[in-house]
């Protein structure tokens, strides 16, 4: 072969890489831009999806929320009822006390009458406990802020903070502070 001969097959195989070369890199173009669109539906799918599952976990959280709401206001929707109530039973507790502490009033002739305001208390302290109305047992006890209100401390031998005495009974609706009792607060009788 001579010198033309080989550089005119120089020159074809060159032609040839180049024009193999040219194929792979317009059959990767292609491929590119096929997989283009693939890819955006993919995203897009993908997001689609997360939009859908953080929609549905919100939709379950507000059918949660609902769901608790609908049952406070099953459960403390007699509250403001309960609170007014509650001054008809200090007022029955005061009458009755004032019957049962003088002298006069344990007679024969209004035993009868002392006999009614205790039923009457008594079917009273049934129908607050049938609707979830609960006293609060605060006499001797530790004083809570939570469920008590404190009117004035008394110098007193018991352990400071306990309750010494009850002035209004406080109540309970279900686990929620219907009123609070108000209490007197033992104190150090000691003086520094």
């Amino acid at each position: 072969m001579n010198t033309e001969e080989k550089k005119e097959n120089l020159d074809t195989e060159e032609n040839n890489n180049q024009n193999v070369a040219d194929t792979e890199l317009s059959n990767n173009e292609a491929s590119n831009k096929e997989d283009a669109p693939e890819d955006k539906l993919k995203n897009q799918i993908t997001e689609l999806n997360d939009k859908v599952l953080r929609l549905l976990a919100e939709n379950q959280n507000l059918r949660k929320n609902h769901e608790k709401e609908k049952e406070d206001i099953i459960k403390y929707g007699s509250f403001n009822f309960a609170s007014q109530i509650l001054g008809l039973t200090d007022n029955l507790d005061r009458a009755f006390s004032i019957f049962k502490n003088n002298e006069k009033f344990k007679d024969k002739e209004f035993l009868e009458i002392t006999s009614g305001i205790e039923l009457i208390e008594k079917e009273l302290q049934n129908t607050l406990e049938k609707n979830f109305i609960t006293y609060i047992d605060c006499l001797n006890k530790k004083f809570d802020p939570n469920f008590h209100q404190a009117l004035s401390e008394v110098e007193s031998d018991k352990e400071p903070g306990t309750i010494i005495d009850e002035i209004q009974k406080g109540y309970m609706l279900h686990d929620r502070l219907l009123r609070p009792s108000l209490v007197n607060v033992a104190k150090s009788t000691k003086k520094s």
